[in-house]
C-alpha cells in the first residue's frame, strides 16, 4: 500500500517538472493510474517474466490519455518514474540485506 502511494507520489513529481503548465497533476487521479498499471503489471508477471514491462507502455498512455500531455512528455514522464522506481526498489533491497 505504501508503496503504491509513494510511486503516486514519483509519478506527480515527475509531472510537475516535466509538463507543469500543460498536465492535469491532482493525486486522485494519478493515484487511480498507479493503481491501474500496477495490477495490470502484477497480472501480466503471471504470464511472463518481462511481461511486466508492457505496463510501461500502458503508464504512458495513460499519462498522454488522462493527464493531457503530448506523447514526447508522456515518455520522458514514464523514464523518470521507471528510474525513480528502480532506484528505490534497489535502494531498499540494499539496506534489507545490510
Amino acid at each position: 500500500m505504501i508503496q503504491i502511494i509513494v510511486s503516486a507520489l514519483i509519478l506527480c513529481a515527475a509531472l510537475y517538472l516535466v509538463a507543469r503548465h500543460e498536465a492535469e497533476i491532482s493525486l486522485p487521479l494519478i493515484l487511480m493510474i498507479v493503481v491501474g498499471v500496477s495490477v495490470a503489471a502484477a497480472l501480466l508477471s503471471l504470464a511472463h517474466p518481462l511481461a511486466p514491462l508492457l505496463s510501461l507502455v500502458l503508464l504512458a498512455w495513460a499519462i498522454q490519455r488522462f493527464c493531457y500531455v503530448g506523447w514526447s512528455k508522456a515518455w520522458i514522464v514514464t523514464g523518470i518514474y521507471l528510474v525513480t522506481n528502480l532506484t528505490l526498489a534497489i535502494g531498499t533491497q540494499a539496506l534489507r540485506s545490510a
